[in-house]
């Protein structure tokens, strides 16, 4: 028996059947510069939807203050909701979270730059064709502190939602567009039992003739 064979095999039969390696799945765009919605005494919210059923595992959205993000309190809430007829609806999962803050450079016309808050998603599974909203609060408390989540340029998915002092609505549009990414992986189609009996027949068949050549 051709062990190389073999294993090669085993190796792209387990290969069909992993998901991608973790990457941006979903991107809203980069900023603008141009205005933002504040992240502290509201919960700013921006809808989001796959064609394929896809493991979310993080986020980066970019905020601003006024002379940069020196106001910020250092706490951070992520939250993830059901759609409700282009609203937010139930909260499907959220935690507190430490993000990784960094300079981008890019400026924002109030003062100072635009900052990236990337963090980690407790793996969510987003179903294919579902819209969900990505919610975010950059305070410990709703104080307002005058930080920003940064706006895009206009695109195809529905404007911003905001809710003053709660978390839970109620919620009314800001008419924005916010930058921010989503990371993960999408689902790979396992192909059909036919279709692997026949990648199995064909693998054999190649460590049977490797075999014979050596000879």
């Amino acid at each position: 028996m051709n062990i190389k064979g073999l294993a090669f095999g085993a190796a792209a039969l387990c290969a069909l059947s992993m998901q991608s390696e973790a990457a941006v799945v979903f991107n809203n765009g980069g900023p603008n510069g141009v205005s933002g919605n504040e992240t502290t005494g509201w919960v700013q919210a921006e809808d989001f939807s796959f064609a394929a059923n896809t493991a979310v595992t993080g986020a980066g959205v970019y905020l601003a203050g006024f002379g940069d993000v020196g106001a910020w309190d250092g706490s951070f809430t992520y939250y993830i909701y059901a759609d409700a007829g282009d609203t937010p609806g139930a909260v499907l999962q959220s935690g507190a979270v430490i993000p990784t803050v960094t300079d981008s450079g890019i400026p924002w016309d109030f003062g100072g730059n635009a900052w990236l808050f990337e963090f980690d998603i407790a793996d969510f599974g987003a179903a294919a064709g579902v819209t969900y909203w990505l919610g975010i609060h950059a305070s410990a408390n709703f104080g307002i502190d005058e930080i920003y989540w940064v706006t895009t340029d206009a695109n195809a998915t529905a404007r911003g939602q905001e809710s003053l002092g709660s978390a839970n609505g109620p919620w009314s549009t800001n008419s924005q567009e916010h930058a921010f990414y989503l990371t993960g992986a999408r689902e790979v189609t396992v192909p059909e039992p036919a279709s692997l009996a026949l990648l199995a027949m064909g693998l054999l068949g190649l460590g049977f003739a490797t075999r014979r050549c050596a000879a």
